[in-house]
């Protein structure tokens, strides 16, 4: 899934952000796009907009909305809207072809009579030039069942966008493997409050039941799984991945592994031949961990991955090459939308990858 265009109407802090380009010069959905402006800006409220149409999709009786922010009329709607009550959402988007295919599988897995798209037309990617749907909060009828509208073209956009929720549903029902969310793109949003816990004792949690932002618990799971883990069937294992950009990001300290005691475990990492456990790290070497460790839980693969305000703890060094690294990152084949208000960051970009939401004061 890739996102074309987004236009947010009386939502949070937004009255109206007119159409917003995601694409190239080629029309083609570009693989990272900045959103620059000051505090106040609406920003935020942009990454929120995008996560609220396809969570509300995957889920519609209780949409997963990030920490913080709440389904409700004074959350949602723009405050200062003395004419239209209602926030309206614009999304526009496309799929590949392997993308298309495997949603087919998911639909096919469990049942469905109606197939979102027909076999026999799936074609080289994009599937379609664009679908889009619009979504306005509360519904414009009151009969509606949920808490919100649609209004989609063509009529399969809404269970396109909304697939990882009946994914969900397949797997815990061992229709489909897991590895189908590598497939099916979706949103991964890595907000302002990511946090890495520092100390955790471990009972017999499960990758199902691991919290999302419970950083050290992933990275126990994927450190064990890696033990008897076989490359050669299922490619990069998720712990060699994390260590391998963390890396890159973070040289030259080094991710080396997990280590564990009595009651709790905890990371070892090296740096000019000192090695330090999770209790020494820096605030940017948290920062890094908790978005790649975010990436990997969450299978962003095929995705739109939200970053917000990037440069949060990490020293302008590693911005650039967390950026950077993120952008050559082809082989997951994620769209990246990352927000700032350093000017730093800004320089990092291409004039044609930023949307410009107001002057920073340089």
């Amino acid at each position: 899934m890739k996102l074309h265009s987004l236009r947010v109407e009386n939502f949070r802090a937004i009255k109206d952000s007119g159409k917003l380009d995601f694409t190239d010069s080629l029309s083609k959905p570009r693989t990272v796009t900045l959103i620059v402006g000051p505090n106040g800006s609406g920003k935020t409220s942009i990454l929120d907009a995008i996560q609220v149409v396809v969570k509300c999709l995957e889920n519609p009786q209780h949409p997963e909305l990030r920490e913080g922010l709440e389904f409700s009329v004074q959350q949602l709607v723009y405050s200062n809207s003395r004419v239209n009550k209602h926030a309206r959402i614009e999304f526009e988007y496309s799929i590949e072809q392997d993308e298309a295919l495997a949603i087919n599988e998911v639909f096919r897995a469990l049942n469905f009579r109606d197939l979102p798209f027909n076999d026999n037309k799936i074609t080289i990617p994009p599937v379609t030039s664009s679908s889009t749907i619009t979504w306005q909060y509360p519904p414009s009828n009151t009969w509606e069942r949920k808490s919100f509208s649609n209004f989609v073209s063509p009529r399969e956009s809404a269970k396109v966008l909304g697939v990882r929720g009946q994914l969900k549903r397949a797997t815990s029902l061992n229709k489909v493997s897991k590895n189908m969310f590598e497939r099916i793109g979706g949103i991964c949003y890595l907000d302002q409050r990511r946090s890495l816990k520092l100390v955790k004792s471990f009972s017999k949690e499960n990758e199902d039941s691991l919290p999302y932002d419970d950083v050290l618990s992933w990275l126990r799971e994927f450190y064990l799984k890696d033990k008897t883990w076989s490359p050669e069937k299922y490619g990069e294992s998720y712990w060699a991945k994390i260590k391998r950009l963390f890396n890159k990001i973070c040289y030259p300290t080094e991710l080396i592994g997990l280590e564990s005691g009595d009651d709790s475990d905890t990371l070892i990492l090296r740096k000019n031949h000192v090695e330090y456990d999770l209790s020494q790290m820096s605030s940017g070497e948290h920062q890094i961990l908790r978005i790649l460790v975010g990436l990997v839980s969450e299978r962003a693969k095929n995705s739109i991955v939200l970053i917000d305000e990037v440069e949060l703890h990490l020293h302008p060094a590693w911005q650039t090459k967390l950026i950077q690294t993120l952008r050559e990152d082809k082989e997951n084949n994620n769209q990246y939308i990352f927000t700032t208000h350093s000017p730093f960051v800004k320089q990092i970009f291409y004039n044609d990858e930023i949307i410009d939401l107001g002057d920073l004061g340089e």
